[in-house]
């Protein structure tokens, strides 16, 4: 019985933990379906507090951070590249400290209280440097940091 014990519950419990990562309660996933009921195909998966929907939206993966209530914290669209960037931040980078960098990624994210932000990914060419520059929709640049060494750094704990 005790052999049956060891190799039955490490199994339960990791078996448990694959449900969880791909599982949100049934009000959180009604919010989601309340703010896009076209959303299909979606990937559950925890982020601190926040359960984190992932899917397909307009052809961009997006995003959306929702609290164990069921209310929205923020939603992150993955551009990619430039071209779908407001023109001020378009310019602004480009006559920038960074123009000459290498962009990696641009997602833009939007909170219910806050203003929207573009977050750009940029690295130093030749070099495993790595920034992420936050611009409000206008232009203006609201923080360049160092993430070479980060993990996640546009999860909950970057601005929630």
């Amino acid at each position: 019985m005790n052999r049956f014990r060891l190799f039955f519950f490490p199994m339960l419990l990791l078996w448990t933990a694959s449900i969880r990562a791909d599982w949100a309660p049934e009000v959180v996933q009604d919010s989601l379906k309340q703010m896009y009921p076209e959303a299909t195909e979606v990937a559950w998966s925890r982020d601190g507090q926040y359960y984190v929907a992932d899917f397909m939206y307009e052809g961009f993966d997006t995003r959306v951070w929702l609290d164990d209530r069921g209310e929205w914290a923020m939603t992150q669209t993955d551009w990619q590249v430039m071209d779908e960037a407001p023109g001020a931040v378009f310019d602004a980078y480009s006559m920038g400290p960074y123009a000459g960098w290498e962009v990696q990624n641009v997602t833009s994210v939007h909170f219910p209280k806050w203003a929207a932000m573009v977050a750009i990914l940029v690295g130093e060419p030749n070099l495993e440097t790595k920034y992420q520059l936050l611009y409000t929709d206008d232009g203006r640049l609201i923080r360049a940091r160092n993430v070479t060494n980060l993990g996640n750094v546009l999860g909950a704990s970057t601005f929630l």
